[in-house]
């Protein structure tokens, strides 16, 4: 059976299969609203980055992924405008400024440092250029923002409630209705690997491929039924995500029992909508049954 998807419109909501499903895989620029010539994805790895309750595995129009030098790198104005952060970029001095309550923080194309309320910072490297969009060290970015940052489980973790008010997660949290459910913490699946990909069909859409997998490590076997490894797309417009028993009359996917230490994996496929995309988000938790809502 097909899982059902709740897509939210700024003004309006409606209810659709996974099979009519529209949602659409651009990749575009995260600092300027540059034309985008490479409308096709092809990522793969594993979850590097926690934000509250969600494992980030993509934010426009990259990663987040180690570098070379094994640093962990990340577009700059999405992740700041993710944790609640006002970025502007000034396409005549070339450079990003984020504002973050205090601090104004200033990166500049080609030089490796950056200003801190006027006093400038020396990094030990330079800011990548992907799609106009700059990539910098995470570990940068946190630190020019104060922001305190854990690991866990081979990812940073990021934790504070003041996120979930940054305009995305405000609204991701508000629409994700399974929250209401939840048995446990959001951490009992950990997101282990994925894959994103998508092409121009012969139609001229764009179609795509999302595929996770997550670690049961709750120390303990999860039921049939209670299983959430519930997948989120941020679009310009729109956010997609499962139903999960938003009604008891919508027919819910299977739910696999999980065995200690074992995995889960879930594959879905998308057709095109013209609203880019800007961040994929995954919550792997556990979630009541039907009949325990009931």
């Amino acid at each position: 059976m097909n899982p059902i998807f709740y897509v939210y419109a700024l003004c309006r909501i409606s209810m659709l299969s996974s099979a009519l499903l529209a949602v659409a895989l651009f990749s575009t620029s995260s600092v300027v609203n540059a034309a985008q010539t490479d409308h096709s994805l092809n990522f793969s790895g594993t979850s590097l980055l926690k934000v509250n309750d969600y494992d980030v595995l993509y934010c426009a129009p990259v990663g987040p992924y180690t570098n070379e030098e094994n640093r962990l790198m990340a577009p700059l104005r999405s992740v700041s405008e993710l944790l609640g952060a006002k970025v502007e970029y000034n396409m005549k001095s070339q450079e990003a400024v984020v504002n973050w309550g205090k601090n104004k923080i200033v990166f500049h194309k080609g030089k490796n440092m950056y200003d801190l309320n006027g006093q400038s910072v020396q990094m030990d490297t330079y800011p990548e250029v992907k799609q106009d969009s700059f990539i910098i060290p995470l570990g940068v970015l946190l630190r020019a923002m104060d922001i305190p940052f854990g690991y866990k489980n081979n990812k940073v973790v990021l934790q504070n409630e003041s996120f979930n008010q940054s305009k995305v997660l405000q609204h991701v949290t508000e629409l994700d209705w399974g929250r209401n459910n939840l048995l446990d913490n959001n951490s009992i699946l950990d997101i282990q690997s994925f894959k994103l990909t998508s092409k121009i069909n012969s139609t001229g859409e764009l179609e795509g491929n999302l595929t996770v997998s997550a670690l049961n490590r709750s120390g303990s076997a999860i039921k049939e039924g209670k299983e959430d490894l519930h997948e989120i797309f941020v679009f310009n417009q729109t956010i997609s995500m499962d139903a999960d028993q938003a009604s008891i009359d919508i027919p819910d996917r299977k739910r696999p029992r999980i065995e200690i230490g074992s995995s889960v994996s879930r594959s879905i496929s998308f057709v095109t909508i013209k609203d880019p995309l800007q961040y994929v988000l995954v919550a792997g938790r556990t979630i009541k049954t039907k009949d325990e809502l009931k």
